[in-house]
Order: structure tokens, then C-alpha cells, then sequence
């Protein structure tokens, strides 16, 4: 019962945030690629990707989502939003891309291309050639919030399903100790859980969700990713959608 209560309470934080941008709901971007930026606040190497994903997260035409890693935290300082699952996430990357290696920054675009997340020639040409082909929206009102997704040629015909991601859009984390001791560094887009909610057949989907009074602490954005199954792990993301602050 308390996560269902945390997710409608985020789902409420998605739909208050998104209100403020209702004008501009007709005329927004469909977005062309999803960005996963893996990496960690023990990694001296991954500040200039955090600095350039915070560029990424402005931009109307990306769903930009960042995951914090737990393996650096031996390095002496332990990553105050890093999470086993996200690692899982990653190895399971790995695994689908057949590289079995995992390291910091890396910056995932739709579900297919790793790229190290400081390069940004090899992001921005991976950017370049994405496309998300299957529509997403969601909408809120009348004490519910709304997720479609539309209908499409099921590619691969492969399983596929929805997930919500609850998302802080902004961090700002002072760091004591390990390789970036002393040095304050700002977060965004940083994901808190991400889970399935539906899956998806090819026809089109709709998922209703409750808004509630209360709001999950440190959540006030969301995002919904429509990705294939693999055996191995995650595929490729077909659609995407958001709400929240950016």
C-alpha cells in the first residue's frame, strides 16, 4: 500500500508541475530520444558529463533521465542517490549491447546506443539518427492522470511494456569526501524508482492513474518509456513522455 500511495502522490507532483505548462501542451515537442545517463558522484570523471546532461535535460526534444550507480562507492564516499537498481539496469545495458562492461559516464540513447556521456560529438551523432516511432501522451485532470499509448506496427513483435520513472528534476549534493571532495555538484532529471505500470501490444493503451493530496518528498517530475523486453534485458525505447518542471 505505501508504494501505491507514493506513486499517486507522485503522479500528483507530475500533474501540479505540468498545470503551470498547460498553454503550451498543444504545441510541445514530440520528443526523438530518451537519454539515460548513468553515473555517480564518486567519479571525478563523470562531472563533465553532468555538466553537459544538464544541457541535455533542457531540450524539449529529449526525455533526459539520469541514474546514479552504487559500484564507486567504495571509492570513500557513497553516492547519496545511487541505487543497486540502476545498476542492474546498467549491466543488463551491458548484457543486450554484448560488452558486459559497465563504467561512468556512460549516456544510453533509446535503449540502444552507449556512448561515453562526456563525448558529446558521439552523443549529439547518436542523437542525430534516433527516432522515438511510437506516440506518448499523458494528461491530467479530473482527479486522474492519463497515459496513452498509441497504436503502431508492434516491431519485432516483441514484449513490451510501460514504465514510470519518478524523477527529482534538480539536486544540488555537496560532496565530503572520495575523488570530488569539496566540490558541490548539481543534479537533474534523477531517477528515484522506475517501474512498470502496463504493457503494450501494439494497440493503443490507456493507463488511468490517481491524483492524491499528498506529494512523495523530492519528486516533482515524471516519465513514462515504452521499451522492449529482451531475455537479456532492456531493448530498445520506442516512446516516451514526460511531465514535470523542465
Amino acid at each position: 500500500m505505501r508504494h501505491l500511495a507514493a506513486l499517486a502522490a507522485a503522479l500528483l507532483a507530475c500533474s501540479l508541475s505540468f498545470s503551470t505548462r498547460a498553454e503550451d501542451a498543444g504545441s510541445a515537442t514530440r520528443p526523438k530520444a530518451v537519454i539515460e545517463l548513468f553515473t555517480s558522484q564518486g567519479c571525478s570523471s563523470c562531472v563533465a558529463a553532468d555538466a553537459y546532461f544538464a544541457e541535455l535535460a533542457e531540450r524539449t526534444d529529449l526525455v533526459a533521465i539520469s541514474m546514479h550507480v552504487d559500484y564507486w562507492d567504495y571509492l570513500g564516499w557513497s553516492d547519496t542517490l545511487g541505487d543497486s537498481s540502476h545498476t542492474e539496469r546498467q549491466r543488463e545495458y551491458a548484457e543486450v549491447h554484448g560488452t558486459r562492461r559497465i563504467y561512468t559516464p556512460q549516456i544510453v540513447v533509446n535503449g540502444v546506443t552507449g556512448v561515453i556521456g562526456s563525448n558529446r560529438e558521439r552523443v549529439e551523432a547518436a542523437i542525430a539518427d534516433a527516432s522515438l516511432p511510437v506516440p506518448v501522451t499523458m494528461k491530467h485532470g479530473d482527479g486522474k492522470v492519463v497515459i496513452e499509448v498509441g497504436a503502431k506496427p508492434l516491431p519485432g513483435k516483441r514484449p513490451t511494456t510501460i514504465r514510470l520513472a519518478l524523477l527529482t528534476s534538480e539536486a544540488d549534493v555537496p560532496i565530503d569526501r572520495g575523488e570530488n571532495a569539496g566540490s558541490p555538484i548539481d543534479y537533474y532529471n534523477v531517477v528515484g524508482t522506475m517501474r512498470p505500470i502496463g504493457m503494450w501490444d501494439g494497440n493503443v493503451v490507456k493507463i488511468t492513474l490517481p491524483e492524491h493530496e499528498l506529494m512523495q518528498d523530492g519528486v516533482d517530475a515524471c516519465a513514462v518509456l515504452v521499451q522492449e523486453d529482451l531475455p537479456e534485458g532492456p531493448g530498445a525505447i520506442l516512446g516516451a513522455a514526460w511531465l514535470g518542471n523542465w
